[in-house]
């Protein structure tokens, strides 16, 4: 029993007829006929009546072609399994990331890369840039992208592109309404900044006050700042529809900002699948420029 002549055994049911299946596959009626005469002789059984120019499926031929359909569609897996290993296609590949990058980049990312490689199991694991050397190091994930400072990324990191940072604040915020916005004006309001895990405890990013509030996505503390709870210091790419939409504004200011990088850390060599999703993460950060 060979996958070739499974696919025959569908085709002339699918279609009727050994004429007609050859006329749709493009296969030679002979070379069909010969498949399924072949199948049935290694079965022991008649999958069609043959009555003229028609057929009819037997009983067992209609009972056993579900499991035909299954398996040529273990045999496709098997082969593209094996054709993926060879060309360096991974069969799992671990992903961290944070939010810094809008959710609906990564939503259609994600699909392409699965329409692409649709055998490559991929997990993605959302959380602060801080905590993705641990995750690199212990190998529990295979690649991590996220937005650092200067000061705070990791030796192991690569630049993919620097990254405008943007002191914002919600239109009906008092900050909003002052033309110039000090260090001491910022430090009378709740800043919303991010948080993260270092060494068991919580560490927050406050700039200039201890009145904070800590959240560990880029996006809730965006959402919370357009709700007016507070002031941010939020990542371009994050921010650009809102402050188009004028539902943040960008703070007048003269402080000196930490300059901010968008950074991925690898583990082992990149697999075909994690190279094609850095060139797509380069390529949008590429466009926002």
């Amino acid at each position: 029993m060979r996958a070739e002549q499974i696919q025959a055994f569908i085709d002339v049911t699918e279609h009727g007829s050994f004429a007609a299946a050859a006329r749709h596959t493009g296969v030679k009626r002979s070379t069909l006929s010969a498949a399924v005469n072949a199948l049935e002789d290694s079965l022991g059984v008649a999958l069609f009546e043959r009555s003229g120019n028609s057929l009819q499926l037997t009983a067992v031929g209609e009972s056993v072609l579900p499991d035909c359909y299954r398996l040529l569609t273990s045999a496709s897996r098997i082969n593209k399994h094996c054709q993926q290993h060879l060309q360096g296609v991974e069969s799992q590949l671990c992903i961290a990331r944070d939010d810094a990058l809008p959710e609906a980049f990564w939503r259609q990312v994600m699909h392409d890369l699965k329409q692409r490689y649709p055998l490559t199991a991929i997990s993605v694991y959302l959380l602060p840039p801080q905590e993705h050397p641990q995750f690199v190091l212990r190998q529990t994930v295979d690649i991590a992208f996220g937005l650092y400072t200067a000061e705070g990324v990791s030796i192991n990191a690569s630049n993919l592109a620097p990254v405008s940072m943007f002191l914002v604040a919600a239109p009906s915020h008092p900050l909003s309404r002052l033309p110039n916005v000090t260090r001491d004006d910022l430090a009378q309001y709740t800043q919303v900044c991010l948080t993260y895990d270092q060494g068991d405890k919580l560490v927050n990013e406050a700039l200039f006050s201890a009145n904070y509030l800590g959240f560990t996505m880029f996006e809730v503390i965006r959402d919370a700042v357009i709700n007016g709870t507070g002031w941010a210091l939020l990542p371009r790419p994050l921010v650009k529809e809102a402050l188009e939409g004028n539902r943040l504004c960008a703070l007048n200011h003269d402080l000196t900002l930490d300059s901010h990088y968008y950074r991925y850390l690898e583990g082992e060599n990149l697999g075909v699948v994690a190279t094609a999703l850095l060139a797509n993460v380069a390529r949008f950060l590429g466009n926002m420029r």
